[in-house]
């Protein structure tokens, strides 16, 4: 029989932390930000109403918690994920798949970050920014990777690379939640490395309005 031991008082509080956040995710999604109550939270995660404040300071402070928490899990899990993969293309499907997953998942609870730090300068001094710095550095790694294998262009500026990525993935999310299309990931995760990684020769004229048209007709096959 195992040996059963008192937890630690550290160990109680983390425990209870845990259970507070999943609580406040539970309701921030919902209910949204708006609707959400600290009670509410307090009630699910089984504590007092002012044990919350405890942890956080007010509403938009457990928001700031529940998604620091999200992306340290986020970075973490996408980094082991490529770590496990070889070759630059099957890192780059990964992080693509399990980005799509996983904002799909938590959707409603993301969309209340701008509600929090509003302006520019408030998001450029949060934790949450510095969070997703560390997140997209995953993606840059193995995007610098890409370009000294030659499968992406040496001139291309990583920044654009980047905005691409995740822009059409944020961008596509949100169509296929709206049309109920979740279980076409793959196929949007193809077609998007077909833009990104796409080496075909061109002009510089046609090259960007041909690719796009490429992936639109792409995107529009696999929604009919």
């Amino acid at each position: 029989m195992a040996k059963q031991y008192a937890k630690t008082r550290q160990e109680k509080v983390a425990d209870r932390e845990i259970a507070i956040l999943d609580a406040a995710v539970s309701v921030f999604d919902e209910k949204g930000y708006a609707k959400a109550s600290m009670a509410e939270i307090a009630r699910r995660a089984g504590v007092a109403d002012g044990t919350l404040y405890l942890y956080v300071k007010n509403k938009e402070d457990m928001v700031r918690s529940v998604l620091a928490r999200f992306y340290a899990q986020l970075t973490e899990t996408a980094q082991k994920g490529v770590d496990k993969r070889d070759g630059t293309k099957a890192k780059l499907k990964f992080l693509a798949r399990h980005h799509m997953r996983e904002v799909m998942a938590n959707w409603r609870v993301l969309e209340i970050a701008p509600l929090i730090d509003r302006s520019s300068e408030q998001y450029r001094q949060s934790e949450l920014y510095s969070l997703n710095r560390a997140y997209v550095s995953v993606f840059d790694r193995v995007a610098k990777a890409a370009i000294s294998e030659g499968l992406l262009r040496p001139e291309t500026e990583l920044w654009v690379l980047r905005d691409m990525f995740f822009g059409a993935m944020e961008y596509s999310a949100r169509t296929m939640m709206f049309v109920r299309r979740d279980d076409d990931i793959n196929g949007f995760v193809d077609n998007l490395l077909y833009l990104v990684l796409s080496q075909e020769k061109q002009t510089p004229e046609t090259d960007v309005l041909s690719r796009l048209e490429q992936i639109a007709d792409r995107l529009e096959a696999n929604s009919g």
